[in-house]
């Protein structure tokens, strides 16, 4: 990767940041020690000051010129580096002993460096003047101590700036080469999605950080919206198919009707099978029209509490006779109210759609049971029967719009009942499931009971 392109990355500008916000930190953090360890010294570097000068005051107060002279010359020879210099002089301004210059000294607490005190070093002095019985007394004390810790201090500082700097373009770097990889990745599986190859799919790296999620989510999208696609082409090859054979029976209906009209015969039978013949293919495509309508979604924005029981209750009261004039016995097997959120209307077409497939397509003689099952958080609606079933592998191929099963291609129907269940179980976000009955075929709903009931 080249340097340039460093910065254009998200990664690399997140580590510089941080490592700026860390080294600021740092440094006030530093400064604030800083202060409070030079005040901490400037009162100890004082309050040594004010120890030596009380101590050669006490001994001019033995009046004795010659002892105190000498008292400051051994401690002059005591600091030949003379980080502590001394200077005395008379009431005449005469020099008696000292080692800095004779300089006019103001009275009491001053800070000097150390050239006006004439000694050769950067150092700043931390000065007291004041009076020693008859004489004047000057004691300056270097502040080394407070230097060297700024020194200290500003060449950690520098060393850690640096240090941080290097890691962080490091870091950067490797990190910025990382998240170009992946997202390379990503870019070529968009590529060929941009061309319609809708099984692609981004890269997965499996440590579970963001990039993970966020490439796991649009894989499910991607899932998703590849079995929409591919459930479009399948409706589409399937409308062409079963849509084709009720077609060619309208056109020979409406051309046996044109035939005995132009030979002077009646041609009422033929027309009225042909409308006939028509209300079918239009029921059809209002049926595919109305499973897109609840694919969309829009329903849910109508969904209130519904019973499941009392809703089963009424379907089977209602198809309890149509049963009985089929040959078949409709039996209700339900206990306490079952409360979901859904929409009414398309819960009890589901549940009637299920009932008239299996009154339709099972021989006289079934036993056909309605039943409804709760517990703490989930309620299971089911219709069972006694009939043929459906053979397992045929079960997930029933849901698609227009399929039909052989034996069923006789009878009645669009084919669409099934998957209007499909897809008013999946608007409901529920389990839709059909397993053998043994015998016969139990198609089995299960919903998430309703909040607060």
């Amino acid at each position: 990767m080249r340097p340039a392109d460093l910065w254009r990355h998200s990664s690399f500008r997140l580590a510089l940041g941080v490592t700026l916000l860390v080294l600021t930190t740092l440094i006030l953090a530093g400064g604030v020690g800083y202060g409070l360890m030079r005040e901490r010294l400037s009162t100890r570097q004082d309050a040594r000051v004010t120890e030596i000068f009380t101590a050669i005051a006490q001994t001019s107060l033995l009046n004795d010129r010659v002892d105190l002279i000498e008292a400051i010359t051994t401690r002059i020879q005591a600091s030949p580096d003379r980080s502590t210099a001394y200077l005395l002089t008379d009431d005449n301004g005469q020099l008696l002993a000292g080692n800095i210059r004779d300089t006019a000294l103001p009275r009491g607490w001053s800070t000097i460096a150390a050239a006006e005190l004439d000694i050769p070093t950067n150092y700043l002095y931390r000065v007291f003047s004041g009076p020693a019985g008859q004489y004047r007394l000057t004691v300056a004390l270097a502040n080394s101590d407070q230097q060297q810790l700024q020194n200290i201090v500003l060449g950690a500082f520098g060393w850690a700036a640096l240090v941080a700097g290097l890691a962080t373009v490091a870091a950067g770097a490797i990190l910025a080469a990382r998240v170009q990889s992946r997202l390379s990745s990503a870019e070529a599986a968009v590529a060929l999605l941009a061309h319609g190859d809708l099984s692609a799919r981004l890269p997965v790296s499996g440590r579970g950080d963001d990039l993970d999620r966020i490439s796991s989510a649009i894989n499910a999208s991607l899932v998703r919206l590849e079995s929409s696609v591919e459930a479009m082409r399948q409706v589409s090859a399937d409308i062409a198919h079963d849509l084709r054979t009720p077609l060619n029976r309208l056109r020979i209906r409406i051309e046996n009707a044109a035939t005995r009209l132009a030979d002077g015969l009646p041609a009422e039978d033929d027309l009225m099978a042909a409308i006939a013949e028509s209300d079918r293919i239009n029921e059809t495509f209002s049926a595919l029209l109305r499973i897109a309508q609840i694919e969309s979604g829009a329903r849910r924005a109508q969904f209130t509490t519904v019973d499941l029981t009392g809703l089963m209750q009424i379907m089977a009261e209602i198809y309890a006779d149509v049963a009985a004039d089929a040959g078949h016995t409709l039996y209700l097997d339900v206990t306490d109210p079952a409360p979901v959120s859904g929409d009414r209307e398309l819960l009890t077409q589901t549940l009637a759609n299920l009932i008239e497939n299996t009154i339709r397509h099972c021989a006289p003689g079934t036993r056909i049971t309605c039943a409804v099952r709760g517990t703490a958080d989930l309620v299971i609606a089911s219709v069972s029967d006694t009939g043929p079933g459906i053979p397992a592998e045929e079960r997930e191929k029933v849901l698609r719009r227009l399929y039909r099963l052989e034996q069923s291609r006789s009878t009645e129907g669009t084919g669409l009942g099934l998957a209007l269940v499909k897809a008013v179980a999946d608007l409901h976000s529920a389990d839709l499931v059909l397993a053998d009955a043994e015998p016969g075929l139990r198609v089995a709903l299960t919903f998430r009971r309703s909040v607060g009931t």
